[in-house]
């Protein structure tokens, strides 16, 4: 998927994203850092800690990842891994990362590696092989991380952003207090969903009005059923976004230029956090939040603390 400097995301079918288990981490780091205690060349070239995660994250069942520390703890003692089902549970499961450090464990293939495994002939260099498996586990799971945006959902790519606005605002309410002992609290609401106004330039390179068309149908069904989406502009993650305006202006066939107005919750600012593909604002946010995202423009007045 080409990584355009924005897009919108409209929303995917649920999709589970994998944490790592910390029981299941602890035990693997446990038992690979007990296995490498005497093994002080290899524990200053790989983190254990991180390691141990990567396994966990890309294993299948915790059944799996037993049988393929197993075999790894052997590999590293330099015995022979005999039992087919730790050979399958690392050679299989582990594929990608053991692929992706082979270079540097000295092999010309996987299946080369997995025959010196189970022979244990002593030509498995222990040092690149846990290097080279550790440093593959972490490419695996950095392109994971950084470059797949799919759990977003389908993605409308936007190739030029003009200008970005950011509104803040209180509600107040407008009638007159006559006390002298009025507190601004008992008057002035909680601050609103921020308001984020985008001006950018889409571009047809097929020419074909239908595809502008298409562009604008989607955005436009997406509000009728006040649907939440995401938004990336650039590295900034907006999740679970309302559109409450959407202006497109065809200038030709070619290209168009279109504001949008959107809702998200202030509260991203505090709650937001870094990963390797951005800072992700607004996460795991539920409808809730926003009051089933049934927004009453002409918010309700507070007078004295009541709302009505």
């Amino acid at each position: 998927m080409a990584k355009t400097y924005a897009a919108f995301y409209l929303p995917p079918e649920e999709k589970e994203v994998k944490l790592p288990d910390q029981k299941n981490v602890d035990r693997t780091a446990n038992s690979l850092s007990g296995t490498l205690k005497n093994l002080s060349e290899i524990k200053s070239l790989v983190d254990v800690k991180e390691m141990a995660k990567n396994i966990d994250l890309q294993s299948t069942t915790e059944f799996t990842q037993r049988y393929a520390v197993g075999a790894l703890t052997k590999i590293i003692n330099g015995e022979a891994v005999t039992n087919k089902t730790m050979l399958d549970s690392l050679f299989n499961t582990y594929a990608p990362a053991l692929n992706a450090g082979l270079a540097q464990t000295g092999f010309n293939s996987l299946v080369e590696m997995r025959n010196a495994a189970q022979a244990g002939n002593g030509k498995i260099n222990v040092a690149n092989f846990v290097q080279g498996f550790s440093n593959g586990l972490s490419i695996i799971q950095s392109a994971t991380e950084s470059v797949d945006y799919s759990k977003y959902g389908e993605e409308i790519p936007i190739d030029v952003v003009n200008n970005i606005d950011y509104t803040y605002n209180n509600g107040a309410a407008t009638q007159k207090i006559e006390e002298y002992d009025f507190s601004p609290e008992d008057y002035i609401s909680d601050l609103e969903p921020t308001k984020l106004q985008i001006k950018a330039n889409v571009k047809n390179e097929n020419a074909e009005l239908w595809s502008v068309n298409d562009f604008n149908n989607k955005l436009v069904d997406i509000m009728a059923n006040k649907t939440p989406i995401t938004v990336r502009i650039g590295k900034s993650i907006y999740e679970n976004c309302i559109i409450i305006t959407y202006a497109p202006k065809v200038i030709s066939i070619y290209y168009f230029e279109f504001t949008a107005d959107l809702l998200f919750n202030h509260k991203s600012n505090v709650n937001s956090y870094n990963t390797k593909q951005g800072r992700i604002m607004n996460m795991n946010r539920t409808r809730g939040d926003f009051g089933n995202f049934n927004y009453n423009i002409a918010s309700s007045e507070v007078y004295k603390g009541i709302i009505s």
